[in-house]
């Protein structure tokens, strides 16, 4: 108890000297030296003559700690508060494997009400959910295998898609473009990321074979209640209407070209799931009504007979490809599970206050860091990696090659999870050399610049800053690494 409570008092009070005008150092264009803390003696230094000699616009903040004794060894305006963007999902991450496990596992289950008479179902057939993020066509395929062997031809009673009580949003953030397929609905069934695949395939008069579908391996199925239509206009490119059981798009026909396809959000993801599996049994014979939705638990369901179920990976692993492939829906639905809010902006606040209690300062208003609403400062992200440095985080995150001259930094293994948005990038992770590990944070933001192109899909010049500030996020980690060799 008393190492603990040491480390404890040593983290919370490493970033005291920040607020001192010890830190008030100059803008990116001045040319004037940083002064250090006199609190903080053993100080790398460094990175503020590596931001000024990018001369990124906007602001820039960074963080270095070492997590054995919360002893802060460089920074650069580390109390500034800036977007996260899905470096969040880094404080997700932690945040699962604290409330849930690492063995945690979503299921998925199809069960049967009812008696089966001459091949006809008196009863419903009952899919129900528990937001499992991986949840994939393939598997509403063997769900259709398992009722194929049980001789039901067809349905006399409801085909009933449950949630348990599972909260749906209908999008994570609302400022989004509505086409953005990494902004989806999240739900208490969750197929495909929630995402509709739209083909088009031009025709020899001119127009337009169009569908949406929910493919898989073996089946295609189309989702009737998921309509588009081309539509000759000078913008927007994607226009969507919403309503609970019919999602209408419409396309400007310049940006279709002859053939092609993309991922769109699907909004109605209880809805599109159950027609999806509606499809695929009627492709294997089996006749079912259109979908009912059910919210919360079912009456009498245990009077049901289950016939199958599917069970996710476990809870690391899942956690592990969030981080990697950065998928916002798993990032939602670890935070509202952990959570257990009926909300996502009270679910933020529950991880906010997790990661406020292990050195955040800041806060959160998802679970991924899509919105730009969210603020963290470099400090607080390094002080966090500093907690989490012996929780198993380190090893969740994706390991990246640090290069020097484009050749790998030989006895260097470098954890991160970026985040990028539009004019916002941030690195945060964990440096590694010669058996000593350090949490680090770097956060860069133009909010000005951000806040004109609102509304652009690729806004000019969003791409050019974004690897300029990559480059400086390694240049940084490589100057970090100069002096500790």
């Amino acid at each position: 108890m008393e190492n603990t409570l040491t480390r404890r008092a040593a983290l919370s009070t490493a970033l005291a000297a920040l607020g001192s005008s010890a830190f008030a150092v100059a803008p990116l264009n001045s040319l004037r030296p940083v002064a250090r803390p006199a609190a903080s003696p053993d100080i790398l230094g460094g990175a503020a003559a590596v931001i000024r000699s990018f001369s990124l616009t906007g602001q820039v903040s960074c963080a270095l700690m070492d997590p054995e004794n919360g002893r802060l060894l460089d920074a650069y305006l580390p109390e500034t508060e800036l977007p996260p963007a899905s470096v969040t999902k880094a404080l997700t991450a932690a945040y699962g494997l604290q409330k849930l496990g690492r063995d945690f596992q979503f299921i998925t289950g199809l069960s049967l009400q009812g008696r089966v008479v001459n091949g006809v179902l008196v009863g419903d057939i009952i899919l129900t959910g528990s937001a499992d993020p991986t949840l994939h066509t393939d598997d509403l395929v063997n769900f259709a295998k398992a009722l194929q062997k049980t001789g039901i031809q067809r349905v006399k009673g409801r085909l009933v898609i449950a949630d348990n009580g599972f909260p749906y949003q209908r999008e994570i953030d609302s400022s989004q473009l509505p086409q953005a397929n990494y902004n989806p609905a999240i739900a208490g069934v969750n197929l495909n990321l929630n995402r509709v695949q739209f083909e088009w395939a031009r025709q020899a008069g001119g127009g337009y074979d169009l569908s949406m579908s929910a493919p898989g391996r073996i089946y295609r199925p189309q989702i009737p209640s998921i309509g588009m239509r081309v539509e000759e206009r000078a913008a927007p490119s994607y226009a969507y209407q919403h309503a609970p059981e019919r999602e209408q798009w419409s396309v400007q026909r310049a940006v279709l070209g002859k053939d092609g396809g993309r991922w769109l959000p699907a909004r109605n993801p209880r809805r599109y799931a159950g027609e999806a599996f509606q499809a695929i049994c009627a492709q294997m014979g089996m006749e079912l009504p259109s979908p009912t939705i059910v919210e919360g638990q079912i009456p009498d369901a245990v009077m049901a007979v289950d016939i199958a179920q599917k069970e996710s990976r476990p809870y690391y692993d899942i956690a592990k490809s969030m981080l990697k492939l950065s998928t916002n829906l798993t990032a939602e639905v670890i935070g509202l599970t952990a959570s257990g809010a009926p909300t996502l902006r009270q679910s933020a606040l529950a991880l906010s206050q997790f990661a406020q209690a292990h050195g955040m300062r800041g806060a959160v208003v998802d679970h991924s860091g899509l919105s730009d609403q969210s603020r963290l400062t470099a400090g607080g992200l390094a002080m966090f990696m500093a907690w989490h440095h012996r929780n198993g985080l380190a090893d969740l995150l994706k390991p990246k090659i640090l290069r020097h001259k484009g050749k790998p930094m030989d006895g260097v293994d470098l954890r991160v999870k970026t985040g990028t948005l539009n004019f916002v990038s941030s690195l945060s992770g964990y440096l590694t050399y010669k058996g000593k590990s350090l949490g680090f944070a770097i956060l860069t933001a133009d909010m000005a610049r951000r806040e004109k192109v609102k509304g652009s899909e690729n806004p000019r010049g969003a791409k050019g800053w974004e690897a300029r500030s990559r480059s400086l996020q390694y240049a940084i980690l490589r100057d970090w690494l100069g002096h500790l060799r």
